[in-house]
Formats: C-alpha cells, structure tokens, sequence
C-alpha cells in the first residue's frame, strides 16, 4: 500500500533520504563528467586515446545517471502517494530527462561510438587514397552530427537536474 511520503516497504524518510542521494549522485555525476573529466582528458590527451577512453566510460555515465533519474522518479512518485499526487512539474522534469537520457544511452551514442571507431580505422591505415581522405571527412561529419545531438540531450538533462534542483530547494528548511 502507498500513503503519502512513502510506503509500507519503504518509509518516507528512506523515501526522502534515497530522493536526496540519487539527486546528488545525478547532477553531481553529470556535472564532474561533462564539465571536468571530458574536458580534462580532451585537453590533455591525443584525440583518438580519448575517444578510446569515452567509449568505455560513456555507457557506465549514461547507467549510473539514468538509473539515478529513474530512482529520483520513483521516490517522486511514492512520496506523493501515487502518480495521482505527484508534483506534475517535478514529474515532467524527471520525465523529460529520463526519455531522452535513455535514449542517448541507447541510440545516440552507440552511433556516435561506431561512427568513430569506423574513422580511427580509415585514419590509422599506413597509406591513405583521396577516396579513404573523403570517406574520413564523411565521418567525421556524421560524428559531429551525432556528438552534437548526444552533446544537446545532455544540456538538456543537465537543465532538467538543476530545475528539479530547484524545486527541491523550495521544499527544504533548514
């Protein structure tokens, strides 16, 4: 059974308490990853090394941030005692975020990966025609273009983690 604030398997303070560590861990995560790490590493190693590097840790990002906004939901959902009580904002919010975090997570940026890997092939070949010099710069846009919707879903989360920021703000006395 659900009761406000939580419910007959989770309490509301486990409820709030769970809320408040799968938040930290969803914009602390998609602050440190797109504004520190990917930065750090960009700057200071050779292209194809850090894309090498991204493609592992990419899908361990979009899990842990994904499965964050998906508890974040969830706790949304059982503390305002059923989907009928939530926050419809809030709800939005967290909705928004999720469908296209999984979406990045399952269709954009396995494309972008193997657009990559595809050009590091061609640009790694002992000797390169004018066709293989082509082909790479038809790659190399299409990972642009791929990047830059994968790169504009995550402003789109990041916006989605500090308006639910927000509201969280507004409830909190302290």
């Amino acid at each position: 059974a659900v009761m406000a604030g939580g419910s007959l398997f989770l309490p509301s303070a486990a409820t709030g308490f769970m809320h408040v560590a799968a938040y930290g861990v969803w914009l602390g995560t998609i602050i440190w990853n797109t504004f520190f790490v990917g930065l750090t590493m960009f700057k200071n190693m050779p292209r194809q090394m850090f894309g090498r590097v991204q493609s592992v840790l990419f899908p361990k990002y979009f899990t842990l941030t994904t499965g964050a906004n998906a508890l974040l939901l969830a706790t949304l959902v059982i503390a305002a005692g059923g989907f009928g009580s939530v926050n419809v904002g809030a709800a939005t919010s967290l909705g928004v975020a999720l469908a296209v975090s999984m979406g990045n997570w399952i269709f954009i940026e396995p494309i972008a990966t193997k657009l990559m890997f595809e050009r590091y092939e061609l640009e790694n070949l002992p000797t390169k025609t004018d066709e293989v010099k082509e082909q790479i710069q038809v790659l190399y846009k299409q990972f642009g273009k791929w990047h830059g919707i994968s790169s504009l879903i995550n402003l789109v989360v990041t916006c989605c983690a500090i308006a639910h920021g927000w509201y969280l703000g507004c409830r909190v006395a302290l």
